[in-house]
C-alpha cells in the first residue's frame, strides 16, 4: 500500500510539473502571437512608407538614409512575423512528440532563445521605423514643420525607451527565470523508492 501511495505521489508530482510547462509553452505562443501582430502593422506601415514618391530635388543622402531605416523596419518587422509564426507552427509539434518529456522541455528553451531573438529585432524594427518616421518629415516639409515634427517624434521615442525600461525593471528581475523543468530521472526515482 505504502509503494502505491509513493508511486502516486511521484505520478502526480511529474504529472504537475509538466502542467506548468504547457503553460510556459503556451505562454510563448501567447508572446509570438502579439509580437507577430505589432510587427504585422508596424510592416505595413514601412511598406506603405516605401511606397511614397519622393520628390527628385531632396538630397539624394537623406533619400538613401530613408530608404536604409525603411527597409529595415520593414525587414525586421517581417523577420519578427517569421520567427513567431514558425516558433507557433512548429513548437507544439515538437512538444508533442517523444516518448517522454524531453521534447517539451527542449522546445520550450528554443522558444525562449528564438523569443528573445525576435524581441531583439522587434526593438530595432521600431526604432527604425520612428527614424523613417523623422526622415519623412524631412523629405517632405519645410525647415520649421520638420524641426517640429523631429522634436516631438524625439520625444515620444524618449518616452517609450523610458517607458520600456520602467515597465522591465518592473516585471523583469536580475535573476535568471525559473522555469517548471524538473532534474532527475522520473522512473528511476521511482525504482529507488521501491528498494
Amino acid at each position: 500500500m505504502i509503494q502505491a501511495n509513493k508511486g502516486s505521489v511521484i505520478a502526480e508530482f511529474h504529472q504537475q510539473a509538466l502542467d506548468i510547462r504547457y503553460k510556459e509553452l503556451k505562454y510563448f505562443l501567447g508572446v509570438f502571437n502579439r509580437m507577430s501582430g505589432i510587427s504585422g502593422l508596424l510592416a505595413g506601415f514601412a511598406s506603405s512608407a516605401m511606397m511614397l514618391s519622393v520628390p527628385r530635388w531632396e538630397n539624394p543622402w537623406l533619400v538613401v538614409a530613408f530608404l536604409i531605416f525603411t527597409g529595415s523596419a520593414f525587414g525586421m518587422n517581417l523577420l519578427v512575423i517569421l520567427i513567431a509564426t514558425l516558433c507557433s507552427l512548429w513548437g507544439p509539434g515538437k512538444a508533442l512528440r517523444g516518448n517522454d518529456s524531453s521534447h517539451l522541455h527542449e522546445t520550450i528553451d528554443i522558444l525562449e532563445r528564438q523569443q528573445q531573438m525576435a524581441m531583439r529585432f522587434f526593438v530595432m524594427g521600431l526604432f527604425s521605423y520612428f527614424i523613417s518616421s523623422i526622415m519623412v518629415t524631412w523629405l517632405f516639409f519645410d525647415s520649421i514643420g520638420a524641426f517640429i515634427a523631429t522634436t516631438l517624434l524625439s520625444t515620444f521615442l524618449f518616452l517609450l525607451v523610458r517607458q520600456s525600461l520602467v515597465i522591465r525593471r518592473a516585471f523583469i528581475s536580475s535573476q535568471a527565470f525559473t522555469t517548471g523543468y524538473i532534474r532527475g530521472n522520473p522512473v528511476r526515482s521511482t525504482a529507488a523508492f521501491e528498494d
